[in-house]
Parts: structure tokens; sequence; C-alpha cells
């Protein structure tokens, strides 16, 4: 009974510690770009921001322009693919 409770107990830590390694792995690839509707090929630099009323951009110089006017400044601009 002892050697089952000390397996099921080493089977839990190791299940632990893999878990929380992969994890942290796996969200650091992850590239998250959330643009929403309005942004197209022609327009597609947006302030990276879950605001969908934000205006998109031809260039991503008039995007940082706009966002550090607008209280955006410490945000990135991103491209909508």
């Amino acid at each position: 009974m002892k050697k089952n409770r000390h397996s099921l107990i080493g089977l839990f830590i190791l299940a632990f510690f893999l878990g929380t390694c992969s994890g942290d792995n796996f969200v650091d690839d992850i590239d998250i770009k959330f643009c929403g509707e309005g942004c197209s090929s022609s327009s597609p630099w947006r302030v990276e921001s879950l605001d969908l009323n934000l205006p998109c951009f031809s260039t991503k110089d008039a995007c940082l322009q706009w966002a550090a006017s607008h209280g955006y400044g410490d945000k990135p601009c991103i491209k909508c693919d």
C-alpha cells in the first residue's frame, strides 16, 4: 500500500513539473495578433489593442504617430495579415 502511495505521489510531482515547464515555452511561442474588422491589404497596420474602433494605417510610421498622439504610445503597431 505504501509503495502505491509513493508511486502516485511521484507521478503527480512529475506531471506537475512537466506541465509547468512545457507550458511556459508554449506561451512564449504564441504570436497573438488581434486586428479585428476594417484592416485590409491596403491599410494593414493597427495599434495592438482589443479595441476594434481604432483606425488602420497604410504605414507603420503613420500608425506609430497616431498612437503617440492618442494615448497609445506604449503600444506597438502590428501588421494585420
